[in-house]
């Protein structure tokens, strides 16, 4: 199973492009505060998130980028980078074992996130 196409607001990330693409090779989703189950999509983080602040960053993230995706969009524009996603909110309908998630479709908000913790998985959907 392939995993969810990714669709990211958070334009102040280092792995954020035009079109709401995240460049990044694998994106974590994780609980905000580590212990506490999420409840809504509050309580959750991208921590894939990394602040863009010059090139010393970008150099210091490379090591996280989805190098085929980012080659593939250059020759095929359109085509989505797919990073793999990995989620380890058990408390999303969406968590599979394996900290898989089978949505089709993720999005991650924070518009002006400076931190992970300003970030969230807006797709999440409580299991209950």
């Amino acid at each position: 199973m392939s995993g969810p196409l990714v669709k990211c607001e958070v334009n102040t990330c280092t792995h954020w492009f035009n079109g709401n693409v995240c460049s990044a090779s694998n994106v974590d989703i994780l609980h905000e505060e580590p212990g506490n189950m999420a409840q809504n999509p509050e309580h959750t983080e991208c921590k894939t998130f990394e602040k863009k602040r010059g090139l010393a960053n970008l150099v210091g993230s490379m090591d996280n980028v989805n190098w085929g995706g980012m080659i593939s969009s250059i020759f095929m524009p359109g085509q989505q980078i797919n990073p793999s996603v990995t989620c380890i909110v058990d408390s999303c309908k969406y968590w599979a074992d394996g900290n898989l998630c089978h949505a089709e479709n993720i999005n991650v908000s924070g518009d002006g996130a400076v931190e992970c913790q300003d970030t969230n998985c807006a797709t999440y959907m409580n299991k209950s």
